[in-house]
């Protein structure tokens, strides 16, 4: 049994043959009747949205997009699990990732008080807190398939993302959404886009694939992704031949899949040539560290850049970036200082947080 909150409501999933069981015939006054009817028509509606959901805070099974034609905005699913690194990876997104011109929903597994700090009261941003099980990729085939998978159906350009990078990282002179530079490449012929790409994994039953942190696609590389999200995987190794068989699944449906990483368009053959392993650590890509400036977003979890991630951090949150400031505006629209410039504001957030 589960329970679902919404606005403050709380109803188990037991309520609803409970109340179905209950004659009416038995209520006293056309008050009571009119009462129990509304009671029953709420439980089954909050029943039959969100079964496989878990407890939801706000409603993430129904539109949730604020304004503007739903094809046009952005779905991003966050992938959360606590530890130390990834709460200051969650909220340094939170701080200046999140903007107007998508909709997200912060998936929370296993016990965590994260939603503490998620503005879920604003109309595009909901939470999702479920059981700590089939690792992220599982997590996100479970929320994608939910309610004959709704969200699917209603948008048509998705991130995945998890709480194991720290991002997004932009330069001073950029005036780009960070959310637009991965979704920019998604085009007829490309159908997934990532941070980097390992040409050779280590165990050779993982095929060749863009590694999964971010993972930037639209509806035709969704369902493209969905057989391979739909298992709850019990192991992280099956996890990992996860990641590898979604690029093969794009290539296989005669699609291609491409990585941020510069060194990813030095070659137009790339990802069948090149022969490095994992790119993620300290001195494997090409004798140095991927540049958060390449990628926008950073591998925070390994022990590799760590000077270069603790200076970024500090100077981005130093000078209070808001991705507000620059997605879902016009060129004209822009601050001169696009995203940054923000220090007053970040010295209030400072002395309040």
């Amino acid at each position: 049994m589960y329970t679902t909150k919404e606005k403050g409501h709380s109803r188990q999933n037991s309520m609803t043959p409970l109340l179905v069981k209950r004659p009416l015939r038995f209520l006293k006054t056309p008050a009571i009747i009119v009462i129990t009817l509304f009671m029953f028509l709420l439980g089954l509606n909050l029943y039959q949205l969100s079964p496989s959901f878990g407890n939801i805070i706000g409603d993430a099974s129904v539109s949730i997009y604020p304004t503007g034609d739903i094809n046009d905005r952005p779905l991003v699913l966050y992938a959360y699990k606590e530890t130390e690194n990834a709460r200051k990876n969650a909220l340094f997104f939170i701080t200046h990732g999140l903007h107007s011109a998508a909709d997200f929903i912060f998936i929370l597994n296993g016990p965590t008080n994260l939603t503490d700090s998620i503005p879920s009261s604003a109309s595009n941003i909901r939470v999702i807190q479920r059981e700590d099980k089939c690792f992220d990729m599982g997590a996100y085939g479970e929320v994608l398939n939910a309610n004959d998978q709704r969200l699917v159906k209603r948008y048509n350009k998705f991130i995945l993302l998890n709480a194991s990078v720290r991002g997004p990282f932009m330069p001073t002179w950029s005036r780009e959404c960070w959310s637009d530079a991965y979704l920019a490449r998604i085009t007829d012929t490309n159908k997934l886009v990532g941070m980097t790409y390992n040409c050779k994994p280590r165990r050779q039953e993982v095929h060749p694939h863009i590694q999964s942190m971010i993972l930037a696609t639209d509806r035709t590389g969704i369902s493209l992704l969905l057989p391979i999200l739909s298992e709850c995987f019990t192991s992280h190794m099956r996890a990992i031949y996860a990641e590898g068989n979604s690029t093969r699944a794009m290539w296989n449906a005669g699609f291609t899949a491409t990585a941020l990483m510069t060194s990813f368009s030095s070659k137009e053959n790339y990802a069948h040539e090149c022969n490095h392993t994992d790119v993620l650590g300290g001195g494997a890509y090409y004798g140095m560290a991927v540049h958060p400036y390449e990628t926008i977003f950073m591998k925070a979890n390994r022990n590799y850049g760590q000077r270069v991630l603790d200076r970024f951090t500090e100077w981005t949150d130093e000078a209070g970036y808001s991705s507000y400031e620059v997605c879902g505006r016009g060129r004209n629209e822009i601050p001169a200082l696009g995203g940054w410039g923000r220090w007053k504001e970040a010295a209030v957030a400072k002395i309040r947080g």
